[in-house]
């Protein structure tokens, strides 16, 4: 163990002594279904295990189909008011990933104002102060391109990526720096730059990379580097195209180890940049400068690895290296009956525990595909079978080096049988190929199953019906208790406002679960001063937490917030769940008319906790004075007749006093005439209704009372400054 990680180790166990463990938090944005988003996190997720510190994750999940939202942004930032003392010690932040929806300028501004917090950066952009875990661009065009020099004895390069973001600019400067270090030119017009990573700008700059250089027998270009693993594969099938082969024409090389190149018609060698490592390194960071809070933090690399692959002209190391021990006793003077014996017992060798009727039949699959005259292959779907039993049987986690590696053996078992004849070579390098990419898409199919599957469908949909089926805050408490479990989260915490309203606002600590000792539960419901500020007495106490915050949010409509143990690192699961979550609070807000508008009309009972009502009353405190009573007998006998037009006379006998009481009452408890404040809470429904948008305007007249729709139209121009459609339409509720 180096001095280092001890002085860590040390500084850390202090903290935990004296009852501080060091709780950091993790902020960025990214679809996190992509790989990047989730090495990222599984990194600083390993790292916050290994130290045995807190973590509150407070990333945001985007491009789910379900879930997008145009106003994504606004909902985002509203988690910055956590992101400082004594909520968290430190942050892991991914600022750039905030670029696609802000100008730069602007994200390193909502950085810059986060400090004096101590932070560390694993994105591009710089925030002043702020040191960074960087990709290092120049090492890693550096290694492709030196591969491409050494090896292949390339001289003449193009270059091909996108103008989407700053790194691929990067990697075209290090690019150009690379042809000087090694001497070489940069052929005129070799540089293609395509304005998205769409598949017809990749082709259309294919099509121009073809018209200016003859790219058949490397007679005008020997390599192609490329910014992105996506752009190289997707050029990959263009060339093919236009009958450009890959390596043999030309060589093509990708960037970031994606599973775009590992599925290309031919694998594409690339670099690893260690996201994970990353990830790591970024709390590793974080917990020194918290440690020596006045040491001057510099920028980190993090060297990336050069992965060969076949687009290069090479073959894969573990490929050449499988091809250099055959050492199996069999010769083209064998016999039929030698060579099935040695398959059959080399099958047992390589395959454990495979019985001897597929032994058998990987003999008779071997011997169809060498020696028959079918087109299609016998080894592959038996291999496929088998594939499937392994990992049926459980023995093993489903791991590509596992299979890659069954594959090299299998190998060395077929090289023997067809060294010499060329043909057959080919043929069976070509079907050992087609294993390598079942295994690929079969680990992509096991990262999908494993980590990738966004929304775990089945749980998904049957928690999704209980949530609609909610009409109380006591059918949600169950709900979550009953169901979250199912999607692999231990723990939930939320905070909720009184009513819903257009702003993240004042909220009480409402609901734990599992349930906290008895003496912080009878604490709830709990105001909260401020959100960074949520007592962490209700955290777990006695061990290391990992929590995912989501803001509660239905449309522009605000309820609360929430903090979810992970027991999964699946974010899009916790996102999921916040949706489900938020619906239904919408319909009880509405429900219950819990509006702010409401608000300003009732004495606000702030401390019964939504998820404590029974979703009929509206409640009453033995604390309510005589004047607050009266307003709520007013407010709630026109609530209750939203239907109908306002009647004085009616109302003022219904509550048993005198029509002009009513009025003064009225007037001085609420400071609007009755027929005004009804007529405001009518027009407060209309926006409800006009925001569930199944009812068109005469609907709506009609059942607010109005003699017809143009009358009901004026109204709310009067009261809202728009028309109807136009206030839907400026979303100003």
């Amino acid at each position: 163990m180096n001095s280092l990680l001890l002085r860590r180790k040390r500084f850390l166990s202090q903290r935990e002594s004296g009852g501080h463990r060091l709780t950091i938090g993790f902020t960025g944005i990214a679809d996190f279904r992509s790989f990047i988003g989730q090495e990222y996190s599984a990194g600083i997720m390993k790292a916050v295990s290994d130290y045995g510190i807190n973590l509150i994750n407070m990333a945001g999940a985007t491009k789910y189909s379900l879930f997008d939202d145009m106003d994504f942004m606004r909902h985002y930032l509203k988690k910055f008011r956590f992101m400082k003392p004594p909520l968290i010690d430190g942050l892991v932040t991914w600022a750039s990933s905030l670029c696609q929806y802000m100008p730069d300028d602007e994200v390193i501004r909502t950085f810059a104002a986060l400090k004096p917090l101590p932070m560390v950066d694993i994105g591009y952009l710089s925030v002043d102060g702020v040191p960074s875990i960087r990709i290092d661009n120049g090492s890693s065009i550096g290694l492709l391109m030196g591969h491409l020099v050494r090896v292949h004895s390339a001289s003449r390069f193009a270059f091909m990526g996108s103008g989407i973001s700053r790194p691929h600019a990067t990697r075209l400067e290090c690019y150009r720096r690379e042809l000087k270090r090694h001497g070489l030119p940069e052929l005129p017009g070799s540089v293609f730059v395509c304005p998205s990573m769409e598949r017809k700008e990749i082709a259309a700059q294919t099509e121009l990379l073809c018209s200016r250089f003859n790219l058949h027998g490397k007679r005008d270009v020997d390599a192609i580097i490329v910014s992105s693993d996506i752009i190289a594969a997707l050029l990959i099938e263009e060339l093919e195209k236009r009958n450009v082969s890959v390596p043999d024409d030309v060589a093509v090389t990708g960037f970031n180890n994606q599973y775009a190149g590992i599925s290309a018609p031919v694998p594409v060698t690339t670099v690893d940049l260690e996201y994970f490592q990353r990830g790591y390194a970024a709390v590793e960071l974080l917990i020194d400068r918290i440690m020596e809070p006045r040491k001057e933090w510099k920028l980190r690399l993090v060297p990336a690895s050069l992965i060969v692959r076949q687009s290069c002209g090479c073959f894969e190391p573990i490929v050449s290296a499988a091809g250099c021990c055959g050492t199996a006793s069999v010769c083209d003077h064998s016999t039929e009956a030698e060579i099935r014996e040695y398959l059959r017992a080399q099958a047992s060798r390589v395959f454990l525990r495979l019985p001897l009727s597929e032994r058998e039949r990987f003999a008779d699959a071997v011997f169809r595909d060498i020696y028959g005259t079918e087109s299609g292959s016998t080894l592959l779907p038996w291999f496929r079978r088998v594939l499937q039993n392994e990992i049926r049987s459980g023995t093993y986690e489903y791991h590509t080096g596992f299979f890659q590696n069954l594959i090299s053996r299998m190998r060395e078992i077929l090289i023997p049988l067809v060294r010499g004849d060329e043909e057959r070579l080919l043929h069976i390098e070509n079907i050992l190929h087609q294993l390598r990419t079942i295994v690929s898409v079969g680990e992509s199919y096991a990262a999908v199953a494993r980590r990738e599957n966004t929304y775990q469908f089945n749980k998904i949909t049957s928690i999704a019906m209980d949530f609609a089926s909610i009409v109380t805050g006591k059918d949600i408490r169950n709900v979550l208790k009953y169901q979250l479990g199912e999607l692999e989260i231990p723990g939930i915490m939320l905070a909720l406002s009184e009513n819903m309203t257009r702003e993240l606002g004042n909220v009480q600590l409402d609901f734990i679960h599992p349930e906290p000792e008895p003496y912080l539960q009878e604490m709830l419901p709990l105001p909260v001063a401020a959100d960074s500020c949520i007592p962490k007495a209700f955290f777990p106490k006695h061990r290391a937490y990992s929590l995912m915050l989501e803001v509660l949010h239905h449309g522009n409509q605000y309820f609360g917030y929430a903090f979810m143990e992970m027991g999964s690192n699946n974010i899009a699961l916790y996102d999921a769940v916040n949706v489900l979550l938020s619906h239904a609070l919408f319909v009880l807000y509405l429900k219950e008319d819990r509006t702010k508008g409401r608000a300003l009309l009732s004495d606000g009972n702030s401390g019964l906790g939504i998820l404590n009502r029974s979703g009929s009353e509206f409640g009453s405190s033995q604390g309510d004075d005589h004047a607050s009573a009266g307003a709520r007998r007013i407010t709630e006998y026109l609530q209750n007749h939203l239907n109908a037009m306002t009647d004085l006379e009616k109302m003022a006998a219904d509550l048993g006093i005198s029509k002009s009481h009513l009025v003064r009452q009225a007037k001085t408890l609420t400071g609007y005439t009755v027929q005004s404040l009804h007529e405001k809470m009518k027009m407060e429904q209309a926006k409800k209704l006009l925001l569930i948008g199944n009812m068109d305007l005469s609907e709506i007249a009609e059942r607010l009372g109005f003699q017809n729709q143009s009358y009901f139209s004026a109204v709310f121009k009067k009261n809202t400054g728009f028309a109807p459609r136009r206030w839907l339409q400026r979303g100003k509720y």
